[in-house]
């Protein structure tokens, strides 16, 4: 069984990147190409991934989810909500109860069941993050609409648990007549959510004490790891919403140790795509196609969707233009609020499993709400990413995070090579040498010849044994000094060519020569200088960027 799921996972992997790939040539974020392979491996396609298969993949589900919601909490800073956070409680508020009214109503005008109304209007609140954030990632976006729309789906999931607490209780009293309990209803859903925080913080200040301790980059990264895994499994031990607990992680870790956690979310972000190709081609496999043959569960499922869509854009809308968020929020964020997947299809299951013990009408509730709530995922799952991409391009958003990387990769040599440097002539006596040492600070000097070719190089440590000497000045010339040069760059050379060179070899200083065929010396670069020099690029690069970022 290990070897099926090993070939699984190898195949599902390979066709789940390809069908990515294939999608985003199609202009189509990659996540839409994941969940499709899903859908056709899975149960309404060749069965290979079939409902076992894939509950056996449940703790690889939970890593990704885990990863996920550490991802986004690091998005979380302090300065995000102290910028945006009026606007993203009212928006949040808007967005979610706004879903809930409007699906609870119409839910309850079709069936004329209340109970029902209330339970899908609850779990119509909620919005899946992963496939959103994915987008998101994707297309490197930037500004307002994606600061907010991060803080939306992280705080989101919370949200809709408390209001799923609430109805879920008048729910239960209608159909079993019972009277109204406010410890169930509102104090175990607070209390759920404290701990579930509680844990993730508990962690994150663990985790930033531990690792100001370590400067090894892997061990940084596999401690990390470890501690995504143990609050994740902590949290399902207890029985806690586990993506809270590791969003609450990510935020803690993030705001206490701003500078460590960079490299560490950094070396996550490189890790984790495999993962989330097969996480997404899971959510792909579950989804049932042959749901909408029945016709009572598609016309319910048709005015759910509808009533989700509307209460989630109309909520979002009037939230941000109450609390005056800037216009790019105001007109697209809802757009980017379809996507349902992890909590509401676990709150279906919820709803089935413990309204099953009403007795056969409690059943025939739970499995009508698992079905509904399973068919509208199935299409939001594969129109939300794309919505997202609308959203984020329309507010000018997307292709805005630049990062260090962007800069390196996008750049040659010639782009960052300093050209003002001072060299040494061969032939050049040892006071002439001092004397432009003294000329420039630096460490290293390239030696040319008279037709300006690079001959070799020169550096402090090369004269450290003829300092103490006296009356070498006619004796010892610059070519005597010079090491070989045995590595070079040349302009039109990557950056990022020359940065492995660098970190391999662990040189600081490199000449630049015009040209594979020609030594004739056109620019220096040095290793540290370079790393400032990128960093200011990147900065001026955003700036740029977000003074031309829709209003």
């Amino acid at each position: 069984m290990n070897i099926n799921l090993l070939l699984l996972t190898g195949i599902s992997i390979f066709l789940g990147t390809f069908g990515g790939k294939l999608f985003k040539k199609l202009k189509i974020p990659q996540v839409v190409g994941y969940i499709v392979v899903g859908v056709i491996l899975g149960q309404s396609g060749l069965r290979i991934l079939n409902a076992q298969t894939i509950e056996m993949f449940t703790p690889l589900i939970n890593i990704a989810l885990g990863i996920i919601g550490f991802r986004i909490g690091a998005e979380l800073k302090g300065e995000v909500f102290k910028k945006y956070g009026r606007s993203i409680y009212m928006i949040l508020f808007g967005e979610g109860m706004l879903a809930f009214i409007v699906v609870t109503a119409v839910v309850t005008l079709v069936t004329k069941k209340l109970h029902l109304g209330l339970l899908l209007g609850a779990i119509a609140s909620a919005t899946a993050p992963a496939a959103t954030t994915d987008v998101l990632w994707e297309y490197k976006a930037r500004g307002p609409l994606t600061t907010t729309l991060f803080a939306i789906v992280a705080l989101d999931d919370a949200l809709a648990l408390i209001i799923y607490g609430f109805a879920s209780v008048f729910a239960k009293s209608m159909m079993a007549h019972s009277d109204f309990s406010l410890f169930q209803s509102v104090l175990m859903p607070i209390f759920d959510l404290s701990m579930s925080c509680l844990i993730g913080a508990c962690a994150g200040f663990a985790l930033s004490a531990l690792l100001r301790k370590i400067k090894d980059k892997e061990l940084m990264f596999s401690f990390s790891l470890a501690f995504i895994i143990f609050t994740v499994g902590l949290a399902i031990f207890f029985k806690l919403d586990f993506i809270l607990s590791a969003m609450t992680l990510g935020a803690v870790f993030t705001n206490i140790a701003p500078q460590i956690s960079k490299k560490v979310f950094d070396t996550i972000e490189s890790f984790s795509p495999p993962i989330y190709v097969m996480f997404f081609i899971l959510v792909g496999a579950r989804l049932q196609a042959k749901l909408f043959l029945n016709l009572s569960i598609t016309s319910l499922a048709i005015v759910y969707l509808f009533g989700r869509t509307f209460g989630k854009m109309a909520g979002a809308y009037l939230g941000a233009w109450l609390s005056k968020a800037q216009k790019s929020v105001r007109k697209y964020l809802g757009m980017c609020l379809f996507s349902q997947a992890g909590v509401a299809i676990g709150l279906a299951m919820v709803v089935y499993h413990n309204f099953s013990l009403l007795g056969p009408e409690g059943k025939e509730i739970g499995l009508l709400v698992l079905n509904i709530v399973t068919a509208t995922t199935f299409v939001v799952q594969l129109i939300g990413p794309a919505c997202v991409k609308i959203a984020i391009t329309k507010a000018d958003e997307a292709w805005r995070n630049v990062t260090e990387e962007d800069i390196i990769d996008s750049s040659t040599v010639a782009d960052f090579m300093r050209k003002d440097f001072n060299f040494v002539k061969e032939n050049a006596g040892l006071d002439k040498i001092m004397q432009t040492i003294k000329e420039r600070e630096s460490y290293h000097f390239p030696v040319v010849n008279n037709q300006g070719e690079l001959t070799g190089l020169i550096s402090l440590g090369n004269l450290k044994n003829v300092f103490g000497e006296e009356q070498l000045d006619n004796i010892i010339l610059a070519r005597d000094l010079a090491e070989p040069v045995r590595i070079i760059l040349y302009p039109d050379q990557p950056l990022r060519e020359a940065f492995d060179i660098f970190e391999k070899r662990e040189l600081e200083y490199l000449p630049v020569v015009k040209n594979a065929t020609s030594k004739e010396i056109v620019g220096i670069v040095e290793y540290f200088p370079l790393i400032e020099s990128v960093n200011i690029r990147t900065m001026e690069r955003q700036e740029s960027l977000e003074k031309n970022t829709i209003k």
